[in-house]
């Protein structure tokens, strides 16, 4: 059963989280191409995606809110669950890694059935 108190700790800690990439990430002018962000750079490497084809500051606003949206969920779960606060941590982390690699996944095959991809082989 999911009290209200859980709904108020998921929804602030998602707009944390979102504030914090939206104000270090998505602001930025454009895309530095030596500082990538590892999110993106792992959208980047996985799913080909051509960032000259992207525009910059709508893929870092899907990255924030999956991502905003991934911390809140975990926290949320494992602090309603679980009282030992190491158990916690564990957990969080167990729970958080494939939580990471589903929603990110959902970002890359969005790009990848627009056709924001890289054409020709795998090399370019």
């Amino acid at each position: 059963m999911v009290k209200i108190n859980d709904l108020y700790w998921f929804i602030g800690i998602f707009i944390v989280i979102y504030l914090g990439y939206f104000f270090f990430q998505i602001l930025k002018k454009k895309l530095n191409k030596k500082k990538v962000p590892v999110e993106l750079l792992l959208l980047i490497k996985k799913y080909r995606l051509d960032m000259d084809k992207i525009n910059y500051k709508s893929i870092m606003n899907k990255i924030a809110l999956v991502s905003a949206f991934d911390i809140a969920f975990a926290g949320t779960f494992v602090m309603h669950f679980i009282d030992n606060v190491y158990l916690a941590i564990i957990m969080g982390a167990v729970l958080f890694i494939p939580l990471i690699i589903i929603t990110y996944s959902f970002i890359g095959k969005y790009y990848v059935k627009k056709g924001l991809i890289k054409n020709g082989n795998k090399k370019n």
